[in-house]
């Protein structure tokens, strides 16, 4: 049954529907929550019967224990479905019968609305009282009565509706404190409940971080590229793939993220480690040779390489002071870019550049010995596994940034929507690859439930 119109109630003083809702409603979801509960109920009669069933194989005694188990905590989500049935029912009777109570409280106030409203007969200003006859005056009195009676009336049936409104409210909170107490009878979510349901409540925004650590990644390594004399700490970009690793592992256990975006960081990690220990390997052997020059050096030999190096760099003085400006800017821009390629064939770690500089020396000024040019070539493998430790933590970023798309990308191209809190990530602004989207749904499943 339709309620009144919005403007009905204004004779109340109500600018609107005091006692709305849908009690049909609430009776149709009370029923939802009683047939599942039948549905429960019917599950529990079958583990019973698989519990008590002695034909059931060498495996009877943990199938009888996980049945029984099951079952009880069934029984309790059955006996929870039935109490917020019965709840939800009993609430709608009391809103349908508070509704009923305001339409009776409705229909007393129009019943005298027009003789309540009704002006009172009065003379113009400045003009004399008319004289009225008896039986006129009797009339005036009359309606003056009536007045004042709708008037009553009218009061009556606004406290009617106050009354009302307040039994609603008493009832209304009666109801909603017994569903919440139906939380304490024992069934409780998980930590691993509450660990997916945060991960789902903040996906959006975990997806969004991981995304902006691997795009700080990209960066800070193409700078290092282009800035020969940057060299980025190892613990800073270990800290920013971990965290998008950790970002990615929640989503993925939660089932709101690909494993594939799991793997590609944790061969970003394994590559890192691999150019930290190859890293390590070449400073030892620069160092090693760098201790044995130095014994076999003599003093006469290093006086006169000091001098060697003075008066060389005395000689070349006057060539650089009549250099053109030109001639300066076109030899630092190819010293420049001798650097970043030398970065860039090292792997872009510029350690290995000093480092390689300092063998490639050694191997120079002692050609003689065996040791220097051996200690060159075998930095060759180094250099390599190197090269190949990076490449792969690139490709694998760059990897999941483009085949995979990205939702920092997609984040802007919706113009930020959502803010940070809540960032839209959905889009096809990022590129991306249609098959690899569709095989990283495949790989994106919850775990443990």
């Amino acid at each position: 049954m339709s309620r009144p119109s919005d403007a009905e109630w204004a004779v109340l003083g109500e600018s609107a529907d005091p006692v709305p809702g849908d009690p049909q409603e609430i009776r149709e979801e009370a029923n939802r929550l009683g047939r599942m509960a039948g549905t429960i109920r019917d599950q529990i009669t079958l583990l019973k019967a698989i519990a008590g069933d002695e034909n059931i194989g060498k495996f009877a005694d943990t199938m009888r224990e996980t049945a029984t188990d099951l079952r009880d905590g069934l029984d309790k989500v059955a006996a929870r479905y039935e109490h917020v049935s019965g709840y939800l029912g009993s609430w709608a009777d009391d809103l349908d019968q508070c509704q009923a109570d305001s339409l009776k409280a409705l229909a007393r106030a129009q019943a005298v609305a027009t003789t309540a409203t009704a002006p009172e007969a009065e003379p113009a200003p400045g003009s004399p009282a008319p004289h009225l006859t008896t039986e006129e005056k009797q009339q005036q009195d009359a309606a003056d009565r009536a007045r004042h009676a709708a008037q009553g009336e009218l009061d009556a049936a606004k406290h009617q509706l106050a009354r009302i409104k307040e039994q609603r409210d008493e009832r209304a909170s009666h109801w909603k404190q017994k569903i919440e107490d139906t939380e304490h009878d024992g069934l409780k979510d998980s930590r691993w409940d509450k660990f997916k349901d945060f991960v789902h409540e903040h996906a959006e925004l975990i997806k969004l971080l991981a995304d902006v650590c691997t795009w700080i990644v990209t960066a800070l390594v193409i700078a290092s590229l282009f800035i020969p004399g940057l060299d980025i700490a190892t613990g800073l970009l270990a800290g920013l793939m971990l965290t998008a690793l950790l970002g990615h592992t929640s989503l993925a256990l939660a089932g709101d993220g690909s494993w594939i975006d799991v793997g590609l960081d944790i061969v970003a990690l394994a590559t890192l480690g691999t150019a930290t220990w190859a890293k390590g390997l070449l400073k030892n052997s620069t160092e090693f040779a760098e201790s044995v020059a130095k014994t076999v050096r003599t003093p006469v030999e290093d006086i006169g390489e000091d001098v060697a190096r003075t008066l060389t760099e005395r000689l070349e003085l006057p060539l650089d002071v009549s250099q053109t400006i030109g001639q300066r800017a076109a030899s630092a821009l190819s010293d420049y870019g001798r650097a970043v390629g030398q970065k860039f064939l090292a792997g872009g770690e510029k350690e290995v550049v000093e480092h390689l500089a300092k063998l490639r020396a050694l191997a120079e000024e002692f050609p003689d010995t065996r040791l220097f040019p051996n200690a060159l070539a075998r930095s060759a493998s180094v250099l390599h596994a190197v090269r190949f430790a990076n490449g792969a933590a690139n490709v694998a970023d760059e990897f999941g940034h483009w085949a995979g798309g990205s939702d920092l990308i997609n984040w802007i191209g919706n113009d930020f929507e959502g803010g940070v809190s809540h960032p839209q990530l959905e889009g096809d602004t990022s590129p991306h690859w249609d098959t690899f989207g569709r095989l990283k749904q495949l790989t994106t499943r919850e775990i443990g439930s």
